[in-house]
Order: C-alpha cells, then structure tokens, then sequence
C-alpha cells in the first residue's frame, strides 16, 4: 500500500464498571422515566466531542466551553482524589497480619467506549476512579473500619462530583454560528452570538488563551469580505467581567 493510502489509526476501547453506582452514572436517567432528565456519562462523552468538534471550526464559544471543562474536570478530580486519600488512611488501620484483597464484581459491567476526545479521557478516568472509591468504602465497611451511616455518605459525596461534572455540560447550547472571522469583520453572525450568548473574553476571542486539548482550527475557506448588511469590519467587541 502507498504510504498516502494510509488510513486513520484507531483503537478498541472498553471500560470495565463493578459496581451499580458507577454503572448509573454512566447511563444517566431519560426523560422517558418521567422524572427529571440526569445526563450520565455516556451523553457527557458525546457533548464533549462535539464541543471538540465545534472548537476545530473556529468557534469560540466551544473554545470557552473547553476551558470551563478544564476547570470542572481538575476540580473534580481534586475532590475525589482527597477522598481516596481519606480511604488510604483508613485502610491502613488494619493490622499487617491482615491481608484484605481488592473486592472485584464476578460480573463487572463491560462497555465499548468512545471518549470524544482527552476531555472524554479524563472524565472517564474519574469514572473509574468513582468506581475504585465505591469499592474501597463498601470494603471498609465490610470489615468494620466505618459504619452504614459513613459508607453511604462517603458514596453520596462521591456520586455528587461525578453528577455534577456530566450535568456540567447539559446546557451546552451547540456552534455558536460565528468563528472568528465573523467577530473580526464584526459581522451579522457575530453580533446574533453575542446577543444569544453573550461577550467572551478578550483572550478567548483573540485565540491567546485555549485549552491545552484544544483542536487544531481548521480553516477551509477564506474569510468573507464583509458586505454594507455585516457592518463594518472592526475589532472583537471588549470581553465581559466573569
């Protein structure tokens, strides 16, 4: 085969869940449930690739929608990592003369998995990690070293990062319309996007500031010249206190 025939490289990826509430948090709930919708990780994975996606055309919007992710997604790993920690420490309470093995479902939850992108990685990563501390507190439970009313507020608190990463993302409205051009020329599309969502900051607008995992902006056409209806072309209109 011609090297210039080469396809695109993929790989096979499965996520291996043991116990039910970290397999909840990956599903969600639906609205067919008749309750209020809950946006699992599953649909958290999908909006994140198309906020991806959406930052690659240019939007910025979708660029300011990954940094808010960056933000989200390093909080809540410092949170769960703290309360792995407590768990550490409480499981060196038992005497070495006790050797307590690591409890594994004899029939985990398997799943093929598409992240969306690094964003999608590391929020699965600390699906996993939800899962481990799951584990971790029945299993201290199980052997005394805290009681029902602990365990089950160990997972709430847990269970509550996770919920409130995926629901991070619920209210992502989709591409903007504009891309930077549009707010260089100062255009129709652009004035449209500023009034349904709002003025970015200076350094999201301008492209300076993006998030490590940002896409490559990919450019397929020229700009277009602005017409007498886009308005004059001037600058990017002044960013907004957050």
């Amino acid at each position: 085969m011609a090297v210039d025939r080469l396809g695109a490289l993929r790989s096979k990826v499965e996520l291996t869940l043991h116990t039910h509430h970290a397999a909840r948090i990956w599903k969600g709930r639906g609205v067919e449930t008749g309750r209020p919708q809950i946006i699992g990780m599953r649909q958290f994975l999908l909006i994140c690739g198309a906020i991806k996606q959406n930052a690659a055309k240019d939007d910025p919007y979708a660029d300011h929608w990954l940094l808010q992710l960056d933000d989200k997604l390093a909080d809540t790993r410092t949170q769960l990592d703290q309360r792995l920690q407590e768990l550490d420490s409480l499981m060196a309470q038992l005497p070495p003369e006790l050797n307590v093995e690591e409890n594994l479902n004899q029939q985990p939850l398997k799943l093929p998995v598409y992240t969306g992108g690094q964003h999608g990685w590391l929020a699965l990563r600390l699906l996993i990690d939800f899962d481990r501390f799951v584990r971790r507190v029945m299993l201290a439970h199980h052997i005394a070293l805290i009681g029902r009313r602990q365990m089950e507020e160990y997972v709430r608190l847990g269970g509550h990062l996770l919920r409130s990463l995926c629901a991070s993302t619920q209210k992502y409205p989709g591409f903007s319309g504009a891309t930077r051009d549009d707010f260089a020329a100062n255009n129709a599309k652009a004035r449209d996007a500023i009034e349904k969502f709002g003025v970015l900051p200076d350094d999201v607008l301008s492209g300076k500031r993006r998030s490590e995992f940002a896409p490559p902006i990919a450019r397929t056409a020229e700009a277009r010249a602005p017409t007498s209806e886009d308005g004059p072309k001037g600058t990017p209109p002044a960013s907004a206190e957050e």
